[in-house]
């Protein structure tokens, strides 16, 4: 029996007809599937744009909460749950309290802070146990500032007593706590004093001191650093600026040559956009607080501070590292005419070799001073050292640097005078208020203490320079 081989033939290539159609229509429906309006990659991009709206909303949720939590705690809102809970750090040193200030056991007076610590910042140096010695808290770009404990109570200007009030033309000391003196400032009662921050004391109990004077900032055409020792002494004017933030970092160079509005303007700057803190110039209550806290611990320092600042008295500064300073020369007569500075033409790295100058004044070596001449036999000059900030341990009180000394630093206290005719300069002439001292004068007759009132605001001068507070918002 034969067997027809072309059937055979005929049925498999119907099979195979059959096969490829259902292979075609298998992959249309996986291709509808995976590709369609319903399908799955439009499921899963469906899926991704699901998760996203609810990772935004949960973001918000979060930050509406933040809200809510600072609103409650702060006052303010920062934005993100992190930042709620991490704002501020409040450390208390009594028994009863933790580190962080989780109540542990005690009373209401034991629960209340005793340092607050802001975003941003921490603590780089000193003892939450010991915060009369000062602690130092720094923020991520190196500025350094001290907490100074004070009370509502202690949050004030210091009174003067005594029957002679009147400080024209010498210094008048306090008869019931010697060393406060003044010049030119007991004389004038309009003086006004617009800084400071009573609110903020009152919710923390405290407020931060800039641990150093101001310092000019590195993006400022007017700064000079050891990098540049060669660099030639920079025209006194490019100084007078509130364009740029201040530093308070160790070895920086003083900000000198600003006057007084300009200074509160770059005070204010350093932090103006910073939700947890506002900077300012220091005013005339947080001077004195902290003059009398630093006196707490050390004696006399309101009375002579001549040892724990750079003056022209000042003959043992120990500066055991390479520093940044200037060697200012000041010509006098004996009838004080003539009298005038001649200011350094560059700055120097290294080890001054003179620290200060003694009474008389004596004539020194300018060979390496171009723009000096020697004067005539009637005529004296001295050397006057400017140090860059913190560059002796010396100067340092309760961790801050050069409260006393080195420069004058400019309140907020400024006054017209319009009471009475004024025998300094002119009447109705704006005036400010410098404190601490400075490279020119003595450290007993302006001690940390001190308070000058014959300075227009609008001085521009090379020992008067700037110091910063810190206020928690």
């Amino acid at each position: 029996m034969k067997i027809n081989k072309c059937k055979e033939k005929g049925i498999t290539l119907i099979a195979l007809v059959v096969t490829i159609v259902v292979l075609l229509i298998l992959a249309g429906i996986t291709i509808t599937m995976v590709l369609g309006e319903d399908g799955i990659l439009s499921q899963a991009k469906l899926a991704a744009e699901k998760t996203k709206e609810a990772e935004e909303q949960q973001e918000k949720d979060l930050q509406d909460l933040a809200g809510m939590i600072n609103e409650a705690v702060n006052g303010k809102d920062p934005g993100t749950l992190q930042e709620a809970l991490s704002s501020k750090k409040v450390f208390s040193n009594t028994t009863g309290y933790d580190s962080d200030g989780n109540k542990v056991d005690g009373s209401d007076e034991e629960k209340k802070a005793v340092i607050t610590i802001p975003a941003g910042f921490k603590i780089t140096e000193g003892d939450i146990k010991q915060i009369d010695k000062g602690v130092v808290i720094s923020d991520e770009a190196g500025n350094e500032f001290v907490w100074v404990p004070c009370k509502e109570s202690e949050y004030k200007a210091h009174t003067y007593t005594g029957d002679e009030k009147n400080d024209e033309g010498t210094n008048i000391e306090d008869e019931d706590n010697a060393g406060w003196n003044t010049w030119y400032y007991r004389k004038y009662n309009d003086w006004t004093d617009a800084g400071g921050n009573l609110e903020s004391i009152r919710k923390y109990g405290g407020f931060f001191i800039a641990r150093y004077e101001a310092g000019i900032p590195s993006t400022a055409p007017f700064y000079v650093d050891s990098a540049s020792q060669n660099k030639t002494y920079t025209d006194e004017k490019q100084k007078n600026t509130s364009d740029y933030a201040p530093v308070s970092k160790k070895g920086a160079q003083a900000w000198n040559y600003i006057d007084q509005t300009h200074a509160k303007s770059a005070a204010e700057k350093m932090y103006s956009e910073n939700r947890y803190v506002t900077s300012q110039l220091i005013d005339g209550k947080a001077w004195d607080r902290t003059v009398e806290w630093i006196a707490k611990s050390n004696v006399d320092i309101e009375k002579d501070s001549t040892n724990h600042g750079n003056y022209a008295n000042t003959t043992e500064l120990s500066i055991t590292e390479d520093i940044l300073y200037a060697l200012h020369l000041e010509q006098r007569s004996e009838d004080y005419k003539g009298q005038g500075w001649n200011p350094a033409i560059k700055y120097s790295y290294g080890k001054p070799k003179r620290i200060g100058a003694t009474e008389p004044y004596e004539e020194n070596n300018f060979e390496n001073y171009k723009d000096a001449k020697k004067p005539g036999e009637n005529y004296h000059y001295r050397q006057l050292l400017e140090l860059s900030t913190g560059a002796s341990e010396d100067t340092k009180l309760n961790n801050i640097y050069d409260l006393a000394g080195n420069m004058y630093e400019w309140t907020t206290e400024k006054g017209y005078h319009k009471t009475e005719p004024s025998t300094v300069e002119t009447s109705n002439k704006l005036f400010a208020v410098r404190r601490g001292g400075c490279l020119y004068d003595k450290g007993d007759d302006s001690p940390v203490s001190y308070r000058d009132g014959t300075c227009g605001a609008d001085a521009t001068l090379i020992h008067i320079g700037f110091r910063v507070v810190l206020y928690v918002k």
